[in-house]
């Protein structure tokens, strides 16, 4: 019985050890799966040629700067979208072409006060307006700030974004004038139908509400260097939906300030005036 007794270590002993080499021969799998998605800004509007709705920006959060040249962010798309006229699909272009008149002008200190040649209401001046007689003053005078213009880009995005703006820099003296007399204002739609419904699932880009975020009226003047006219502080997408669902709707009003400046005067003759302004969308 001892010597039976005396065998029983180490076999016990023989067995732990073949468990610890056991052990040791096992391998671990370590399995890390991480899914990360970009803040993104997608920008659309309509195509120049067919007027059919197009996403010609889609920008992805890929840097950290504080403005358009800093930010660092990707544009996976290499061509730029293109504004609507306010309220409809046409590409800006082609109502601005395709618009038979001039614009509206003011008559002031009349003798029947201020009249404006768009009588009809419609944005220009043409033989479809008409007016009666008035009496001339000795300060009776004419102002094209009457008229107001307005063009329009749509915005869906799952982060805040920020948006700065440039205008091209005048090279005569026609130019120089108007770029100082013609402003600026930004503001946003949250929900409409433009012949493609959006807004549906989305939420203004700032807390603040049509106005919230944006820059005060800018001159096209002090738009010569970038600068930033709307900050947001939440994105635009906030229910499930299509992109156009998520979408808002930015609408920049360009108006003839002449009343607050030295302004046109009929010596300055005839114009035909067109400035390119471009809105460079971001997260900062």
């Amino acid at each position: 019985m001892r010597r039976i007794f005396s065998i029983l270590p180490p076999v016990f002993g023989s067995l732990s050890a073949a468990f610890l080499v056991a052990n040791a021969a096992y391998a671990d799998v370590i399995d890390r799966p991480h899914f990360e998605l970009d803040g993104m800004v997608i920008v659309w509007a309509a195509d120049a040629a067919s007027g059919a709705p197009i996403v010609s920006d889609l920008v992805i959060d890929s840097g950290s700067g504080g403005t358009a040249a800093s930010s660092g962010d990707a544009d996976l798309i290499s061509t730029d979208v293109h504004t609507v006229v306010t309220g409809s699909l046409v590409p800006t272009q082609d109502g601005l072409a395709n618009a038979t008149g001039g614009m509206p002008f003011l008559l002031t200190n009349t003798d029947r006060g201020t009249i404006s040649t768009d009588t009809n209401g419609d944005g220009i001046v043409s033989g479809a307006d008409a007016f009666t007689s008035f009496g001339l003053r000795n300060i009776t005078d004419a102002r094209v700030d009457a008229v107001r213009q307005s063009s329009s880009f749509y915005v869906a995005s799952n982060v805040p974004f920020a948006i700065d703006a440039q205008a091209f820099t005048p090279t005569t003296f026609t130019e120089f004038i108007l770029l100082q007399i013609t402003r600026m204002q930004l503001s946003m739609t949250q929900t409409g139908d433009d012949g493609l419904a959006f807004g549906a699932s989305a939420q203004l880009p700032h807390s603040g509400g049509a106005t919230g975020g944006v820059a005060p009226s800018l001159r096209l003047w002090d738009l010569r260097n970038a600068r930033n006219v709307f900050t947001g502080n939440q994105r635009t997408a906030i229910l499930p939906g299509s992109i156009a669902d998520q979408s808002v709707r930015f609408d920049a009003e360009y108006a003839i300030a002449a009343a607050n400046l030295a302004g046109y005067d009929l010596s300055l003759g005839t114009f035909d005036f067109q400035v390119e302004v471009v809105y460079t969308v971001y997260v900062p």
